[in-house]
């Protein structure tokens, strides 16, 4: 009975954390920048330079080709975009916490912290997704082929519309690679590397997401390992510290 209690608590926190996130997910949109949608086209076109610059402007071609050649795999893109996000990280969340305490709350710690790292991001620098920007031509192809529920003008009011960079959607499923890598048997352990890499092209390929935004999100998510490792070596080696 009393365990069954703590087990309970432990999972409102939980649910009382995560709404707290989502909270200030929202309370920092336009928080420095009034126009946050202004801006992030005008950094998104910056985006767009750079990449041209450096030589990787692949996205429009990308999806032109799959558009005009192989439409139904952008439509797959299109749910590959949707499912590997919030179902499959609520789904890993859930089995995690029931399964290791511990790990559980290793992984919730470093997707905090990367949440925490990309929201001074979104505040500080927001980029448009690349369907957006005029200067390249990229459809939202979520919205052009469906499902049209998922992102519409509408539901704006729920998200981000200037959060492209970094690309959480990658982010989170590098850190869930992660966890797969570590936590499967033998050649399952592969989902790991497939999970991220098949989320990279859906976010590119669906046109909410440019290549450095990737980038961007998966360089988030390896220092948001980093600072976990080193709090475990530091301060949660020596609790007495924290009192100090």
């Amino acid at each position: 009975m009393t365990l069954a209690l703590r087990d309970n608590r432990a999972a409102f926190t939980e649910i009382v954390l995560y709404l707290g996130a989502y909270v200030a997910y929202l309370l920092t949109r336009g928080l420095i920048h009034a126009d946050t949608r202004a801006v992030g086209l005008v950094n998104g076109e910056r985006v767009v330079s750079l990449q041209r610059d450096l030589g990787f402007l692949w996205e429009p071609g990308w999806q032109s080709w799959a558009v005009e050649n192989v439409k139904a795999l952008v439509v797959t893109m299109n749910w590959v975009y949707i499912i590997t996000y919030w179902p499959v990280i609520f789904l890993a969340a859930f089995v995690l916490f029931i399964k290791s305490r511990s790990d559980y709350n290793f992984y919730r710690t470093v997707v905090f912290i990367n949440l925490a790292g990309a929201l001074l991001i979104f505040m500080t620098f927001p980029v448009a997704s690349p369907f957006a920007v005029p200067s390249i031509v990229l459809l939202d192809s979520i919205q052009e082929f469906g499902p049209k529920f998922y992102g519409s003008e509408d539901m704006s009011t729920f998200y981000n519309i200037s959060a492209a960079m970094p690309s959480l959607h990658f982010s989170w499923t590098v850190i869930l690679g992660v966890l797969f890598w570590r936590s499967f048997p033998g050649n399952l352990r592969l989902i790991g590397l497939l999970y991220p890499f098949l989320t990279f092209f859906a976010i590119t390929l669906t046109g909410n997401h440019f290549i450095l935004d990737a980038v961007a999100g998966g360089t988030l998510a390896g220092f948001s390992f980093s600072v976990v490792f080193l709090l475990r070596a530091t301060v949660w080696r020596h609790p007495t510290r924290l009192s100090a």
